[in-house]
C-alpha cells in the first residue's frame, strides 16, 4: 500500500516537472535572447534556460513510472499532434520555435510506451 502511494506521488511530481519544463520552454520563446552580462554564472544556473531539457527527461520518465499504458499512448500522441500543429501554424513564432522540440519529446515518449511490456495478471 505504501509503495503505491509513493508511486502516485512520484507520478504527480514528474508530471509537474513535465508541465513546468513545457511551460518554461514556451515562455522562453516570448523573450528575446537576453543574456545577463552582469552575472553570467547566475544566469547559467537559471532553470528557465533548461526548459527543453526538463521537458525532454520528465516526459519519458512519466511514461516509465506510470502504469497506465492507454493514457500514456494518448498523451504521447497528443504531444506529437501539438508539435506538428506548432510547426505548421501561421499565427505565432513562439509555437514554431518550440514545435520541433515538442514533436521530438512526443516521439520519444511514444517509442518508450510502445516498447514497454504489458503487465498481465494470470487468474
Amino acid at each position: 500500500m505504501q509503495n503505491m502511494t509513493f508511486r502516485k506521488l512520484l507520478e504527480v511530481l514528474i508530471a509537474a516537472a513535465m508541465l513546468f519544463g513545457w511551460a518554461v520552454m514556451l515562455s522562453a520563446g516570448f523573450r528575446i535572447a537576453e543574456e545577463n552580462e552582469e552575472a553570467p554564472e547566475l544566469s547559467r544556473l537559471n532553470p528557465v534556460r533548461y526548459g527543453f531539457q526538463i521537458f525532454l527527461f520528465a516526459t519519458p520518465a512519466f511514461v516509465l513510472f506510470s502504469r497506465r499504458r492507454v493514457f500514456n499512448e494518448r498523451l504521447s500522441i497528443g504531444i506529437i499532434v501539438f508539435g506538428m500543429f506548432s510547426l505548421c501554424q501561421p499565427f505565432t513564432i513562439v509555437l514554431y520555435r518550440c514545435g520541433f522540440q515538442t514533436l521530438l519529446v512526443g516521439t520519444l515518449a511514444f517509442i518508450v510506451v510502445v516498447h514497454m511490456k504489458v503487465e498481465t495478471k494470470v487468474v
